[in-house]
């Protein structure tokens, strides 16, 4: 296990607006803010469909498991909750990793991993908390193929 405590900085609030594209919009964001190393605390609106993967046993890949093709839900659709952490990769670049929960017409759930091209249908509603002495930031953990979370305390 890996762990390292530190605080809140700042806490922002965010609405998004019909038709912007959450995880693009986000990460714009985050960049105009230099907010490279945060968490999603909670996230709620309504997509005018949703994208996202779930792992898959994928033989020829060093873990075994990845990401494969997304799963699609072209329709509107509920998002229920989102979570995820705001990180700055070793190259400097601000990076996401986040997952959401779907709701159908119907009631039925979705989720897993969140992708971009998920698009606002009436409003997405987020809040995001800005870490202090905590570096947040994923590495490539060569055994798995996949970047995992490398929380560092500074």
């Amino acid at each position: 296990m890996k762990s390292a405590k530190g605080s809140f900085k700042n806490i922002y609030a965010v609405r998004f607006e019909p038709g912007e594209d959450v995880q693009n919009k986000l990460l714009e964001f985050c960049r105009e803010k230099n907010l490279g190393h945060g968490v999603i605390i909670s996230a709620i609106g309504s997509l005018q469909g949703c994208s996202f993967f779930d792992p898959e046993e994928l033989k020829d890949k060093p873990g075994y498991y990845a990401y494969g093709d997304p799963i699609e839900y072209p329709c509107p659709i509920e998002l229920i909750a989102m979570n995820g952490i705001i990180c700055t990769e070793e190259d400097g670049t601000i990076s996401t990793h986040i997952h959401a929960s779907f709701a159908d017409t119907q009631g039925n759930e979705y989720g897993g991993h969140f992708k971009e091209g998920n698009k606002v249908l009436t409003t997405v509603e987020m809040v995001i908390g800005e870490m202090d002495h905590i570096n947040m930031s994923r590495k490539l953990e060569p055994i798995r193929g996949v970047k995992v979370f490398e929380p560092i305390e500074y």
